[in-house]
């Protein structure tokens, strides 16, 4: 089953989290988010806004554009929306 773009954002969001050892609850403190957002957020649920991810990012010690580099790499479909045509 092919992920969207949400699902992927998410489980992105939610490794780079587990690998910062950085519970939901956790976050949640450092965002002034509410935890169920988070996981809504994780879960490909819910598309956050970009103050969201800001605050994300900075909660998780990220810069947005690593974040986002890391998303350009694992959506197959990204390269091909952004330059029209197939390859490299």
């Amino acid at each position: 089953m092919t992920q969207n773009k949400e699902e992927i954002f998410g489980k992105i969001l939610q490794e780079e989290r587990k690998a910062k050892k950085i519970s939901q609850e956790k976050l949640a403190k450092l965002t002034g988010l509410d935890r169920t957002f988070i996981s809504l957020i994780e879960n490909g649920k819910r598309n956050p806004s970009f103050t969201t991810i800001l605050k994300i990012c900075s909660a998780l010690e990220i810069d947005p554009s690593e974040l986002f580099s890391i998303y350009e790499k694992k959506d197959p479909e990204y390269h091909l929306k952004k330059s029209g045509k197939q390859g490299k």
